[in-house]
């Protein structure tokens, strides 16, 4: 049964069988978005059926600590968010949004603006008291997302070359939820 359901997009928990679907829309995802900001030989090689396994393990036995959500549109998988448990320490009761990604097929299309609605419904829910996520600085597409949905800027940043080689920069957003 879907989460939510417009004219043409349902938004449903994402299940064991969309695994490749979910990574099929990262690579993409990633591979349009991120030209500017990672190697070209890194984005290349993504895989969208790397680590498959994991997640259909984890999409078997969802929670609090990892809960991914799909879209659908016209019986096609669209996008999806990954939220769950910080992958880093904090001090209180906070969700991580580990990933937001929308097909490049259905950019500008208001997707993303759902998926986050959906997002930070869900977070509430689960009874976070916010809701962090990282972004590459320079991604303002993305932060014009976060901010239009209430997201402010922390001030954190950081940087790693550890995923693709080429350092990349982050900033933090975050959203109070209570």
């Amino acid at each position: 049964m879907p989460l939510t359901q417009t004219c043409t997009t349902i938004i449903r928990q994402a299940k064991a069988s969309d695994a490749l679907a979910i990574g099929q829309i990262r690579v993409a995802a990633w591979q349009a978005a991120y030209a500017a900001f990672m190697p070209a030989d890194f984005l290349a090689a993504l895989d969208p059926a790397a680590h498959i396994e994991s997640l259909q393990s984890k999409l078997s036995a969802p929670s609090r600590d990892f809960y991914l959500v799909m879209t659908d549109q016209h019986n096609q998988a669209t996008g999806f968010y990954l939220l769950g448990k910080p992958r880093f320490e904090t001090a209180d009761n906070s969700a991580e949004l580990w990933a937001l990604n929308v097909a490049p097929s259905a950019w500008r299309s208001g997707l993303g603006f759902e998926l986050m609605q959906d997002a930070i419904t869900k977070a509430t829910h689960f009874a976070y008291q916010r809701i962090l996520l990282w972004c590459i600085s320079e991604n303002h597409a993305a932060r014009g997302l976060y901010e239009r949905c209430g997201f402010k800027y922390t001030g954190e940043t950081r940087s790693s070359s550890t995923l693709t080689g080429h350092p990349l920069h982050e900033v933090c957003y975050e959203l109070c939820l209570s």
